[in-house]
């Protein structure tokens, strides 16, 4: 039976360490990466377009109540723990989007129209239905392409599971750590000695009483039976180890980021922040990006702009890999030393706006042509 103790809430799911882990570490990151509109030249070269209305959207403040961190981490944690992240999008009189506002999911419906069969989105508090092209949605996983499943609904037994066991552990170490038994006696009890000898013993290993761990005293024909199994006989701590790695494996992150150092090392470290980067959040990511290009621009404007996400920020605490992603960049020409010192946020040099390139490798065939040459 799912969760014994009480019914399937999301409130009750990030109770769990695990799942609380996953879902902040998920949306901090993904909330963290710069988001930014690019213009599409002729040739297919991209330039951030800092001068249309919706970088300041995306990149600094998308309405008046939440910053761009704030809004991206409401609505990555709104997919992950409902299946659903949404965001009405107000429009000026030009049709250019002006604002984001995120919408609770449990106040949004998907309905369809009975005349057109056109998708549309009824949300509480509003008169009309919200045409598709007004409403951000970002969808979890999902089989009819319409609702989005959130992880929880997926991960119903397993969080059950956590939970049990994180009440069973509770509960035991808020006893006091001890065992419930039976005391034998060797002889006949009134009912009176019967509750006299249980309140005592209670009265010694009672929590509330401040003694726990008290002593207990037993006469000559008494003797305790213990009728419930130690939590290590039980492998109790074993289970919420295995609880943490399956959560997150829902979840799609490394127990490495959920902070299960057990079979970590630096080289597990790093290559899991990789792994993390590609596996999980690349292809949340690539949602976020396609479906604010095709929602917040004009059809004038949608073959022309591209919305991504910069992931090298992710590299901003490793220092090495940072200066060798630039280094390699800068050799082959792709990038300027200004171009570095704007990404690092340093002044510009005088000279820093031209690119150069490595010149002691050349071609096979000018290496022969200047040998003869030399002849």
């Amino acid at each position: 039976m799912y969760n014994s103790n009480g019914g399937y809430t999301t409130n009750k799911a990030m109770l769990l360490s695990a799942v609380y882990r996953c879902v902040n570490v998920i949306s901090d990151s993904v909330a963290q990466l710069p988001l930014e509109p690019y213009l599409i030249d002729a040739s297919g070269y991209k330039t951030k377009y800092v001068a249309h209305p919706t970088y300041y959207l995306l990149n600094k403040e998308p309405n008046n109540r939440m910053t761009r961190f704030i809004f991206i981490q409401a609505l990555v944690a709104s997919v992950l723990l409902k299946g659903n992240g949404y965001a009405y999008i107000e429009r000026d009189k030009q049709g250019n989007a002006i604002a984001l506002q995120f919408i609770d999911s449990t106040y949004v419906t998907v309905v369809t129209t009975d005349k057109t069969n056109k998708l549309m989105y009824s949300i509480t508090g509003f008169n009309s239905l919200i045409e598709p092209i007004n409403m951000i949605h970002i969808l979890n996983f999902t089989y009819d392409g319409i609702n989005g499943i959130s992880t929880l609904e997926h991960a119903k037994q397993t969080l059950g599971l956590s939970t049990d066991s994180e009440s069973h552990a509770a509960g035991f170490f808020k006893g006091g750590a001890n065992l419930a038994g039976i005391l034998k006696v060797q002889s006949t009890l009134t009912g009176k000695q019967k509750t006299e000898l249980k309140t005592s013993w209670q009265t010694a290993f009672s929590p509330s009483t401040g003694t726990p761990n008290g002593v207990a005293v037993l006469e000559g024909n008494m003797d305790f039976q213990p009728i419930t199994v130690s939590p290590a006989d039980a492998q109790l701590l074993e289970t919420r180890e295995f609880n943490v790695i399956d959560v997150c494996r829902f979840f799609g992150v490394s127990p490495v980021k959920a902070f299960d150092l057990t079979k970590s090392s630096y080289s597990t470290v790093e290559a899991t922040q990789l792994a993390f980067l590609t596996d999980t959040l690349s292809p949340l990511l690539e949602k976020i990006e396609l479906e604010f290009e095709r929602k917040l621009y004009k059809p004038s404007e949608k073959n022309n702009i591209d919305v991504k996400f910069d992931t090298s920020a992710l590299l901003r605490a490793d220092k090495a890999s940072l200066a060798e992603y630039y280094n390699k960049l800068f050799q082959i020409g792709v990038i300027t030393p200004n171009e570095i010192r704007k990404a690092l946020d340093l002044p510009a040099l005088p000279d820093g706006n031209e690119s150069f390139v490595q010149v002691n490798v050349t071609t096979l065939k000018n290496a022969i042509k200047e040998k003869n040459e030399g002849n």
